[in-house]
């Protein structure tokens, strides 16, 4: 059956024209207007494919047909008929949501081919969309498996470490004698069995990692660092299993190294299980390195690197180290093999903490893993927030996906300090995002805390309720004396195209 046409021309011979021809010639099933108003009352009532509609028409010219179709009914298409003069208006047409338009006077075989071509753009279209929205829900259920799947691990890793703690007790206690007198042979298997239990210990909790970094879930407490300490910490705590293989522990930190921005904890982590790994995969009489020097030309990131004299890693397997349970293939791997987590662990805590990480290596003259940190001197801890902002907006334009940037400020401090109440402010908000992008982010020298959500104007509405509500109900009620906090919000790309804009925006809606 062919498509449904809509002629709007006050010219009655026009009218018929059009009708005749595009009936004849082309299928198309016609119905005729001879006004906008007629037009618009039929396009309310009826089902039409397309409009095609002069520009000169009584009581609404074509280009408020055009502007009223594309505003109430965007699934119908409209080409508009307009004589040479006025082309300008065509253009408009085309502006404001007309698909295409023909010049007057009409040349009936290139009018069906144009009215055809749009009709089939529309068809192209709506099976392109069809397409998108089967990818989006196949999308949407693989998260959903996704999130089952770290949900269960995280549940069973903690299920399981419970009792491992409890057999471990009792083999100590077995071994220390508290249950009676044991032989030599017994004492054996019984230290067998602990070590055993501290390995599986060791993979349930590289799992319960895993599991917070993926789902999103993981606690970074930044604050400023000096890289020179947390490393001679690691490297003096790993010493001894460096000497059981006499392998020679460096460090080499440049002269002024600014401090650090990030979390003590999980960059003691990182380098553990770098300098680990450095010494699981070098043979004896080695050599592990750990440097560090500035990174970018503008101060704002410190490089570190750890450096070995091991077996290598051969280039085609270098991008997949990182891998959830990827294993470099290689004699000296395959005797030193663990679960295959701990680089995927690494990685996903130094993406936690705004760095990145990579490999070189070269096979026979060892591996160099750098990974990057965010500089923190003073003024400059707000780097660290447009660092972030920076990796949000990038992400966002690149998915071309929507992002809002949430300005909190605490006015007045009540019967505390406004650190101490920023600092329960930012815990209670934490709880409030839900998505793995969203984030917590806090202004040291503004003393103001950013929330960045992968959301849209209407989400964006949604989560300041969720923000007001939180702050009224739970961090509100049990302050003797209440502060005044206010929020400011912009969102990319409604209200803003730039991330300066997008804060600039933000900032002004807070102090407005």
């Amino acid at each position: 059956m062919g498509n449904r046409i809509l002629v709007v021309d006050d010219e009655k011979e026009i009218r018929e024209l059009l009708s005749r021809a595009l009936t004849r010639l082309s299928h198309f099933r016609v119905e005729l207007a001879e006004d906008g108003e007629e037009a618009l009352r039929r396009i309310e009532q009826e089902s039409f494919d397309l409009v095609l509609t002069d520009l000169k028409i009584p009581k609404k010219d074509g280009l408020q047909l055009v502007a009223e179709i594309a505003k109430s009914k965007p699934e119908v298409l409209t080409v508009l008929m307009t004589g040479h003069g006025t082309l300008d208006s065509a253009l408009e047409a085309i502006k404001i949501g007309a698909s295409d338009y023909l010049t007057k006077p009409l040349n009936m075989e290139e009018t069906i081919v144009r009215l055809q071509r749009v009709l089939e753009e529309r068809q192209r279209f709506a099976r392109l969309k069809e397409i998108a929205a089967q990818l989006e829900r196949a999308n949407q259920e693989l998260k959903r498996l996704d999130q089952m799947k770290s949900e269960f691990i995280s549940v069973a890793s903690h299920e399981l470490r419970t009792p491992l703690a409890t057999i471990k007790n009792v083999v100590q206690l077995i071994l220390k004698g508290r249950t009676g007198e044991i032989n030599e042979v017994q004492a054996d298997f019984l230290s067998m069995a602990e070590k055993n239990i501290d390995r599986l210990t060791n993979i349930l909790n590289n799992l319960l990692d895993l599991s917070r970094i993926e789902y999103g879930k993981i606690d970074i407490k930044s604050e400023e660092l000096e890289l020179r300490g947390i490393i001679e910490f690691i490297l003096s705590s790993l010493k001894p299993q460096a000497d059981e293989k006499s392998i020679k522990l460096d460090v080499e930190i440049s002269k002024g190294l600014p401090p650090i921005y990030g979390d003590r904890g999980k960059i003691e982590q990182i380098l553990t299980n770098l300098v680990g790994n450095a010494i699981k995969f070098t043979p004896e009489g080695g050599e592990v390195s750990v440097l560090s020097k500035p990174f970018h030309a503008d101060g704002t990131m410190v490089a570190i690197s750890v450096r070995d004299s091991g077996i290598g890693i051969p280039e085609d397997q270098q991008e997949k180290v990182f891998e959830k349970f990827y294993q470099v293939n290689g004699s000296l791997h395959r005797l030193t093999s663990g679960t295959g987590l701990g680089l995927a662990i690494t990685k996903g805590l130094v993406e936690a903490n705004d760095g990145t990480i990579w490999v070189e290596s070269q096979v026979g003259k060892g591996s160099t893993f750098t990974f990057t940190l965010p500089v923190s001197k003073g003024e400059k801890r707000d780097l660290h927030f447009r660092h972030i902002l920076d990796k949000a907006f990038q992400r966002a334009q690149g998915n071309f996906a929507s992002l809002t940037l949430f300005l909190i400020e605490v006015l007045d401090e009540g019967s505390e300090s406004k650190d101490a109440l920023i600092g329960r402010l930012e815990k209670r908000l934490m709880e409030c995002v839900y998505r793995k992008a969203d984030m917590v982010v806090r202004r040291e020298k503004d003393k103001i805390l950013a929330v960045l959500c992968d959301t849209d104007v209407m989400g964006a509405q949604v989560i300041r309720e969720r923000i007001e509500q939180e702050v009224r109900e739970r961090f509100v009620e049990d302050l003797e004396a209440p502060p005044v906090i206010k929020v400011g919000a912009a969102t990319y790309p409604e209200d803003a195209l730039s991330k300066r804009e997008l804060f600039r925006k933000a900032k002004a809606q807070l102090r407005g």
